[in-house]
């Protein structure tokens, strides 16, 4: 008997839209402890005219503790290099790990996306 065939390991998809002083970065899927690290090398390979960056985090569909770790660290980059960084709040699991921590108000969630300056 051969085992069941395994799914393969759920992905992490991240879409920047670059349009500096401005810059969206969507993040979809899982956000855990493997795919946390692409979260952080995306921030920093962005324009350094990007003064603002929004974090959307509305598709993911799991985050875990290393997911919401990367988020914070997200915040604490943007505040390094002089950006500020609002983020539009996941839903499901991932606003109830928000809730859970309290780390709703420290994310600098807002209520909707503006589309960045073209």
């Amino acid at each position: 008997m051969s085992p069941p065939p395994q799914s393969p390991p759920p992905t992490l998809r991240l879409a920047v839209c670059d349009a500096s002083p401005e810059c969206l970065v969507v993040v979809a899927g899982e956000l855990d402890l493997a795919s946390a690290p692409g979260l952080g090398d995306t921030l920093r390979r962005l324009d350094p005219g990007c003064e603002v960056i929004t974090l959307d985090l509305r598709a993911l569909t799991f985050m875990d503790v290393a997911g919401l770790h990367a988020v914070v660290e997200a915040r604490s980059l943007a505040r390094a290099t002089g950006r500020r960084l609002q983020t539009l709040p996941p839903r499901g699991e991932g606003a109830r790990v928000l809730e859970l921590t309290g780390t709703r108000d420290l994310v600098s969630c807002v209520a909707r996306a503006r589309t960045p300056r073209g």
